[in-house]
Formats: C-alpha cells, structure tokens, sequence
C-alpha cells in the first residue's frame, strides 16, 4: 500500500536510504533533501502487509513534469510499488511525464522500467559516482501519462 510519507517517517526513509544494499544504487541524501522532500509533499512510503518496505521520492522539474529523485524496495515488490506510484503521478497529481536516471548496471530494476512501459530516452556517460570511486554509466527512462496503463 503507498500513502504520503510523514515527518514522523523521517529516520525509516533515512535508513532506508542509506541501507547497504541501496548504496550501490542510489545518492546518498544530502543535508535536508528528506525533510524538504517530505515539506513539499513528495515523499511517499510502500507499506508490505503493514510494515513500511521501502520509499519513494519525486520532484517537480516543470508543473506536471516529474523525476523520480530516489526509490527503493525489497525485490518482490517493485512492480505493485512503482504501479501505485505511476498512478499517484498520473492521477491526482495530474502529471504529464515522469523521468529519472539508472544506472546501467542495475538490470533488475531495468527490467522492471520496461516491464512498466518506461521508454530508453538516452545514455548518459559516467554519470554517477559510486562511493569507491568509480564512475558508471545511466540510462535516461522517461513515460508520458498517455503511454501509462495502470
């Protein structure tokens, strides 16, 4: 089940985020970033038969423009997830577009954008860099509110 994240969630959406296995997927938060996240309404928790599982956090880029600033779940529930975010998106927050980068190395969620419709908009060379050090590589995925089916 999603619902909007609360300030009270704030340490879970914090831990989450910097869970071990979440690490080599996504940015760390920066100062603040959950709690103007969760002030701007934008935050959003995956609750698995009761216990929060994982979260979710988007962005205005332009009005009806969204990106999707970080996400993470236990496998197995991604694709209930990500479906009921697709339809906050697209249903009450009447968005047009939704976008995010991925790193290219991460096929299990790849396969669950396509599996959801998202498009390949692009390729973005060395585009993030992991806590080694290294740099990886990211796709562009995008999907516009006419192409999502709920």
């Amino acid at each position: 089940m999603l619902r909007q994240a609360r300030l009270s969630d704030l340490p879970l959406i914090d831990a989450l985020w910097r869970a071990p296995d979440n690490a080599a997927w996504i940015e760390p938060p920066d100062a603040g970033e959950i709690e103007a996240s969760l002030a701007a309404g934008l935050t959003y928790l995956w609750q698995a038969p009761g216990t929060p599982a994982g979260f979710a956090v988007l962005m205005t880029w332009v009005p009806r423009v969204f990106g999707l600033s970080a996400i993470a779940c236990p496998p197995g529930q991604g694709t209930l997830f990500l479906r009921a975010l697709l339809a906050e998106v697209f249903g009450p927050l009447d968005g047009h577009r939704i976008g995010f980068d991925v790193t290219t190395d991460n096929a299990r969620a790849i396969g669950l954008y396509h599996k959801l419709g998202f498009q390949r908009e692009g390729h973005i060379r060395e585009c993030w860099q992991r806590a080694g050090g290294d740099w990886t590589d990211c796709y562009l995925y995008g999907l516009l509110a006419k192409e999502w089916t709920s």
